[in-house]
């Protein structure tokens, strides 16, 4: 990782080290900071992220002999004589958590960009990227110009822009915001994952807002356990301000459980508004929409949305916390909210005139799949087919939940691959069926994604509804053209339904 900001500010390393212990009595100056030895120029900030002495040390010489300023190390990692020895080459300093200090570095050469707007935070173990969307389409609808990081890209004001994660690196976040500000942004809002909190990510950056989803089970493959990937969430609010504000679901049960430890005020949300800061009130739910009241207060106003089920609900009412707790009025706020039509790959509908329900969703927990599944039984006269596929992560744990939630709360599941078939294909598929009590009618296998999105197409029936998650891109038979789930099942129903049209002659 680096970053050289084109038009950046140097930056002294006293102002980031402030506290810490110099082992250089000198300050330095810095235009740039680099992860790795090889791309230190003279000016550089070189930070050794190496554990191992003869790693460190040959990589902190490597730096030093292409021109670095200053060299970070992490404390207690070489012996007192060696720390001696290698100090003799410059400035080396010694900090607690390396990742931290270049956090802080590319947010300052960028000119502290967090700093010059309201940030806000998103975190939790699903919703996150709807509840960005809300509070986006609230925020443009009051009139504050916004930027968004999140799963789905990247809106810095301007410009769409593709990401490889759901919480970049701090160079490439320090990047983003800066361009955010100097497109015009007044707020910005990110959506947080357990791993970007655990590699400091966020270091540097300082958020007016919090908001916590809710708090299940997730990455075990990286935090090895439930505990871990919770306390490790609950880390977010490290990076709040002084006058920061938490939005919290009371109606999720582990969140409730740690509000105590949220030092901060927190609005709360949820479904009984007598229990709750803000409440929602659910009035009828339909397939192709949905209508609720959200109570803040004496005040109540209706919500009308093409978006349906209650954890969408659930990111409304975060939305109008937020609003309210920024003094944007409760009106604003609903047509803030009802400006957004629907959320790429959650609980998306297509609608291409098949009398049956075609939903795509990239639910990847048994909590979120089970959410969906409840949703769609909720406006469901007939069978439900689900097209069921491994989460594109390496936790092999939730594999067998998803699979033993399908088979509760669906008819006929259809258990396939991510990407026809490749990426570890008869690992995921099997490690799904270990969830399945017995393999009898309700559920098939094909390995194809295509063929299994097609066979579940071609076998519903009018008032059935099919639901398929993961929303990975499918590939055609040449191997060499993608297209998103949606895409093919519009296409599929186009080729294979008949033709509805009216005209006006």
């Amino acid at each position: 990782m680096s970053f050289q900001p084109g038009n950046g500010f140097p930056v002294f390393l006293s102002s980031i080290l402030g506290k810490q212990d110099f082992v250089s009595a000198e300050d330095v100056q810095i235009n740039s900071c680099s992860t790795n030895a090889q791309k230190v120029n003279p000016g550089t900030l070189f930070i050794c992220l190496r554990n191992e002495a003869i790693r460190i040390i040959e990589e902190v010489e490597q730096a030093m002999k292409n021109g670095a300023q200053a060299a970070i190390i992490r404390r207690n990692t070489l012996s007192n004589p060696i720390a001696y020895a290698i100090r003799q080459q410059g400035s080396i300093f010694e900090v607690d958590e390396p990742l931290t200090v270049f956090g802080e570095v590319c947010q300052a050469l960028a000119g502290n960009p967090s700093k010059r707007m309201k940030m806000i935070a998103i975190t939790g173990t699903s919703g996150k990227t709807s509840l960005s969307y809300l509070i986006a389409g609230m925020l443009a609808e009051s009139g504050r110009p916004v930027g968004l990081i999140g799963s789905l890209g990247v809106y810095d004001g301007q410009n769409l822009l593709p990401v490889q994660e759901t919480t970049p690196t701090a160079d490439k976040l320090a990047d983003l915001l800066a361009k955010m500000y100097e497109n015009g942004c007044s707020h910005a809002i990110v959506e947080v994952s357990s791993i970007g909190i655990d590699q400091y990510r966020l270091a540097g950056i300082q958020f007016d807002a919090i908001c916590l989803t809710n708090i299940k089970r997730d990455h075990l493959d990286y935090h090895k356990t439930v505990d871990q990937y919770r306390r490790t969430k609950m880390q977010i609010f490290n990076y709040a301000k002084e006058n920061a504000i938490a939005i919290c679901n009371l109606d999720d049960r582990v969140t409730e459980a740690v509000l105590h430890l949220i030092q901060y005020p927190v609005m709360t949300v949820g479904m009984h508004p007598t229990e709750s800061l803000v409440g929602g009130m659910l009035v009828e739910q339909e397939r192709t929409q949905q209508m609720f009241y959200i109570v803040a207060g004496t005040d109540a106003v209706p919500v009308q949305s093409k978006i349906i089920g209650n954890e969408f609900v659930y990111d409304c009412l975060m939305t109008a916390a937020l609003g309210i707790s920024w003094g944007i009025d409760l009106n604003t706020i609903v047509r803030g909210i009802e400006r957004v039509e629907h959320i790429p790959g959650r609980l998306e509908r297509i609608d291409c005139d098949q009398p049956f329900g075609v939903f795509v969703d990239n639910a990847n927990t048994p909590e979120s799949l089970a959410a969906s599944l409840r949703t769609i039984r909720s406006v469901t006269e007939g069978s439900i087919y689900c097209v069921l596929s491994a989460p594109n992560d390496q936790d092999r744990s939730k594999r067998p939940l998803m699979g033993r939630t399908a088979e509760t709360l669906c008819d006929i599941t259809v258990v396939t691959t991510n990407i026809n078939g490749r990426r570890n294909g008869t690992e995921s598929v099997n490690d799904i069926l270990q969830g399945f009590e017995s393999q009898d009618k309700k559920v098939r296998i094909i390995p194809k994604r295509s063929d299994a999105i097609s066979w579940v197409l071609s076998n519903a029936n009018p008032d059935d509804c099919v639901l398929i998650i993961g929303n990975d891109p499918l590939l055609d038979d040449s191997d060499k053209d993608t297209f998103s789930d949606r895409q093919f099942v519009r296409h599929w129903l186009y080729e294979n339904q008949p033709c509805i049209e009216s005209y006006w002659i």
